[in-house]
């Protein structure tokens, strides 16, 4: 079995939220714990970990953390999801993705014994333990969790005693899981905090903030707030000053407990290349700029927008795409009624087609052009650009990572 093989069988065999939407979602922490037992508990032989919450930032606070304890010489794993475009990249160790041939291995392994499980778990409960397997073989010295949804009843809050957690903020997003009112999403994301296990806070809103403080104080989480000191930029965009005060603070955090280097601190910490999140791509040979972004949720888009509306340029050019599931509901609002939009579908069943989103769209005074494909609509905007526009890909992370696929 190529890792080719490999993979696209993962994909076709285990429910994958990314693909399928809410029928592939483990609502319980048992079928996680059945994976991790038939894979011999690599948990129990990982002691460091920072888990990681949040409905925007968590994933770029995650990779900047681990860049900076791997500058510091540490053996960092780090656990992110989805992947872009490539399978592993859910799983690194200090940058580094597993050898394909280890995980072509690893899954052939597993369709052998599938047969004899009890549990067919989903795509994420099984590449959770995968890559904890991948860290216990490094040997690594820290790991650094992101979760997948939520937190409470997300596969990564398996681990009792922590060393640190981090919620980045709350806002609206899987509300059908996660609840309907921000107090509910934030009781769900507090459900990473450990009896004793310090916490820290990123900017929020103050009901969801109250929520997180009470369950602090249930269980009894010392508390520490992540106050961006730098203003944002054009080159790194309008999330970085507070991913990367959260991170910062979750370093020192970590660098003041007992057997930790004192001098792990935030001097290391800078913009992470976590891709498609404000990824500038080179220009086109007309001299026009192009911003790739996978803001999705509304909170995401209206600091996203926000931040766009400020660039200088002459035309916007949106390439735009989402999940036949959303919420449009207070989506078009946030989104500039005088760029020129091209709509497109990524290559998911899940997908909204391109000429529903665009029906969506010129419903509320939203013009545009549906294309076959994101390569298709790419191709059309960036030949349409002129060399003071801007051409911007949003709208899933599906669409930006065949966006970066045919940008780069």
């Amino acid at each position: 079995m190529t890792y080719l093989e490999a993979t696209d069988w993962l994909f076709q065999q285990l429910p994958m939220f990314q693909r399928q939407g809410p029928a592939a979602y483990k609502a319980n922490l048992d079928g996680t714990r059945y994976v991790l037992e038939r894979m011999g508990r690599p948990d129990l032989h990982l002691e460091g970990v920072i888990h990681v919450a949040g409905t925007n930032g968590k994933g770029s606070v995650c990779t900047a953390v681990s860049n900076a304890l791997t500058e510091t010489g540490y053996r960092v794993g780090l656990f992110t999801s989805p992947h872009l475009n490539d399978f592993r990249e859910r799983m690194q160790v200090c940058g580094e993705m597993p050898p394909e041939s280890w995980v072509a291995e690893r899954v052939n392994r597993f369709r052998e014994e599938l047969p004899t499980w009890s549990y067919q778990p989903s795509f994420f409960e099984w590449t959770f333990g995968l890559a904890l397997l991948w860290f216990v073989e490094e040997q690594v010295d820290v790991v650094v969790l992101e979760t997948g949804m939520g937190g409470r009843l997300d596969s990564t809050n398996i681990f009792p005693t922590p060393l640190v957690t981090a919620v980045t903020n709350i806002g609206w997003d899987h509300q059908q899981f996660l609840g309907n009112d921000i107090r509910s999403i934030a009781a769900e994301k507090a459900g990473i905090l450990k009896d004793g296990v310090p916490v820290v806070l990123g900017r929020m809103r103050p009901e969801a903030q109250s929520v997180i403080l009470a369950a602090a104080l249930r269980s009894g989480s010392e508390v520490y707030y992540a106050n961006p000191s730098n203003p944002a930029s054009i080159e790194s965009g309008p999330f970085w000053p507070e991913n990367e005060a959260t991170a910062n603070r979750i370093l020192e955090v970590l660098g003041d407990q007992p057997g930790w280097r004192s001098w792990v601190r935030p001097s290391s910490v800078h913009p992470t290349g976590h891709r498609g999140r404000w990824e500038w791509m080179a220009p086109l040979d007309s001299g026009a700029r192009v911003l790739v972004d996978c803001a999705h949720n509304v909170d995401g888009l209206e600091r996203f927008t926000d931040a766009i509306k400020t660039i200088q340029r002459a035309r916007l050019l949106i390439v735009m795409g989402t999940v036949a599931d959303k919420d449009l509901s207070g989506f078009w609002s946030l989104l500039p009624n005088e760029a020129e939009y091209f709509f497109c579908a990524a290559d998911i069943p899940r997908s909204m087609d391109a000429s529903t989103l665009q029906a969506a769209a010129h419903a509320v005074d939203r013009r545009g052009t549906a294309h076959s494909s994101v390569e298709n609509a790419i191709t059309v905007a960036c030949d349409q650009a002129e060399a003071e526009d801007l051409v911007v890909v949003m709208g899933s992370i599906f669409v930006a990572a065949e966006a970066l696929k045919v940008l780069q």
